[in-house]
Formats: C-alpha cells, sequence, structure tokens
C-alpha cells in the first residue's frame, strides 16, 4: 500500500513551489499522484497521527443525507465545514459592511480587517450551498435553503417540483438486485456519482474537491476509485481516504459484498509550506497496524437511514498524537 504519507515523502522529494488562490504557497505535484488500498489489510486510518473518524463519519452521514446546513454538523461538535458559506449569502453583506465601514471607524478598512470581516460573515452563515451531498442527492435539482424548513427537516433543501437526480439511490438499486440480476443491469459499469456540477459551483462554500467516485463490481467484493482535483496531503486527503473508505463499507454492506480495493486519484497534490514542519514530524514516525472497522448489524436499516453516532466500530486503534496545522481557505 502507498500510504498518504509515502505520497507526502514523494512530493517534498519531487515537488515544485506553487502558488494559490489561499495566498499560502505549496510544494505541488501537478501530475497527482494514486492512493490504493486493500481493505482486506485493514482500515486505512492514519496511525502517524491521531485522526478523528467520528468527524469523519458525522461529515459522511452528512453528505449522505444530503444535508448542507452548517450548523447540523456544528450541533453534532464536528467542525470540518466552519470556515465556508454559500457565497451568495455572504458577499452581498461583506460587500455592504465594506462600504459602511468608513462611515463606522473613520477610515477605509486595511486589507487585514478586510479578511477579519469576511471571515467573521462567513463563520456566522449556515448555509453552505449546494455541495457534495446535494449533489449526490439531488443533481440537476432546484436548490433551496430556508431556515425556518431546514430547522424542521435538515434535508429539505430543495425545491420538490425540481428535486433533481438522486444518485446514490439509483446505485442502491443495482446493488439490491439478485446477483444474477445485479451484473447484468445496464448500471452496472456505470456506478458513477458526480459531485462537479458548474451550474452551482458559485452558489458554493467550496467546490468539491473530491469531485466523483465510480464503483466496480468484482466477483464478492466492491471496488470504489475516487477523483480528487485538488488535494491538501497533510490535513484533507486523510480524511478523504477515511470517508471513502467507510462510504465502501456501507455500499458494501447494502449489496452484501466484502470492501475490497480503494483507490484514489490524487490530482494536484500538494503540501501547503505551513504544514512542512508537521509532515516531516510524520514522515519519520513508524506506522502501527492498522485498525479494524465494522458496521454494526444493530439497527441497520440500510445505508440511507444509516448515522455516524451508533454507527459504527473503531477498533485496535493504535496511533501516534496528534498533529495540528491551519487550514487554508
Amino acid at each position: 500500500m502507498k500510504s498518504s504519507t509515502d505520497i507526502c515523502e514523494h512530493i517534498l522529494k519531487t515537488g515544485t513551489r506553487s502558488e494559490n488562490r489561499t495566498g499560502t504557497w505549496v510544494i505541488r505535484v501537478a501530475s497527482g499522484e494514486t492512493f490504493v488500498h486493500d481493505m482486506d489489510m485493514g482500515f486505512p486510518l492514519l496511525t502517524t497521527k491521531e485522526m478523528g473518524l467520528k468527524n469523519i463519519a458525522t461529515e459522511l452521514q452528512f453528505f449522505i443525507q444530503g444535508i448542507t446546513d452548517k450548523q447540523w454538523l456544528q450541533d453534532r461538535k464536528c467542525h470540518i465545514w466552519d470556515k465556508w458559506a454559500s457565497k451568495p449569502k455572504w458577499e452581498p453583506v461583506y460587500d455592504l459592511t465594506i462600504k459602511e465601514f468608513p462611515k463606522t471607524f473613520g477610515h477605509e478598512p486595511t486589507d487585514e480587517e478586510k479578511i477579519i470581516i469576511k471571515n467573521r460573515i462567513i463563520d456566522n452563515e449556515r448555509d453552505l450551498g449546494p455541495v457534495y451531498g446535494f449533489q449526490w442527492r439531488h443533481f440537476g435539482g432546484k436548490y433551496e435553503f430556508d431556515p425556518k424548513r431546514i430547522d424542521k427537516n435538515p434535508t429539505d433543501n430543495f425545491d420538490p417540483k425540481q428535486p433533481g437526480f438522486d444518485q446514490i439511490a439509483d446505485i442502491l438499486r443495482v446493488l439490491r438486485l439478485p446477483v444474477n440480476e445485479r451484473v447484468k443491469d445496464d448500471k452496472a459499469r456505470r456506478m458513477v456519482v458526480s459531485a462537479w456540477n458548474p451550474m452551482d459551483e458559485s452558489k458554493m462554500g467550496l467546490p468539491p474537491c473530491h469531485f466523483a467516485f465510480n464503483l466496480l463490481l468484482d466477483g464478492d467484493r466492491l471496488n470504489l476509485t475516487w477523483t480528487q482535483r485538488s488535494c491538501d496531503m497533510f490535513l484533507g486527503v486523510p480524511y478523504n481516504i477515511a470517508s471513502y473508505a467507510l462510504l465502501l463499507m456501507l455500499f458494501a454492506k447494502e449489496a452484501n459484498l466484502k470492501p475490497g480495493i480503494l483507490k484514489g486519484e490524487l490530482h494536484d497534490a500538494h503540501i501547503y509550506e505551513n504544514h512542512l514542519s508537521q509532515v516531516k514530524e510524520q514522515i519519520t514516525r513508524q506506522p502501527y497496524k492498522l485498525p479494524t472497522v465494522t458496521i454494526p448489524d444493530e439497527n441497520w436499516k440500510g445505508m440511507l437511514a444509516w448515522e455516524a453516532a451508533n454507527g459504527y466500530k473503531l477498533e485496535n486503534y493504535k496511533h501516534h498524537s496528534q498533529l495540528r496545522a491551519p487550514v487554508a481557505r
């Protein structure tokens, strides 16, 4: 297995220094890297630093159910999306605040003050826009975010007359077929889910980094490959790996199959320069044996009803200490 840590080491050796939209320079391999893992070898949760699978599972439930309310995550003590919000929501507030700033403070805002104002407005906006889960469950649908409706039902973020296409449900239909019918279905080699929707990109708090995944039947096993356009190798990708591993397990359970090969096509693989000391420390650490994760049968009502709380069992997770780093946004 070529772990994310191995990939980080390769980037440090062969990558080039590059500028990007965040203002924090990176060391990157523009041609990308490939992550491959056989799920029989254990659950791919990094052991060279502590990883919070609870957060990862909570975000995955958020995606699967098509939720786009940042507060839903925060209520469950998951803060992965705190630093983003729907641009059509925060930008007009920001523009008005900047316009009124001289009247209130007697001077034009400095660049530093503008960043503080922008981040504060984003932090207080709960609508993330039609991000991952909405595209998974309502691709091409009309997005609506009414806090009163969302408070009653966090999945009520679309126009019922224009719900779009439910990509997850379409795949589940195939996986639930009898074995002899499953591979003959037209969809058997078309089990692709896309989160990349150019029509909705400008409305999203953050356009999808991992923008598509593909499931492939392989005898009694189910494989998953995801494609990622931009790869923060220290903070983001280890979460993505564990998230897609858990997603693969859920799909496999629906189909009564074994999780097989997990593969990530990691385009623009990069390490932020303010993560370099942490990455170099991580590389020196000896990995431990991978842990195991199981999806319990108790209260299993199918993937669409799956909940992160009590929805998995993590065992034998031995790891090194945490390594913290700032998120570039």
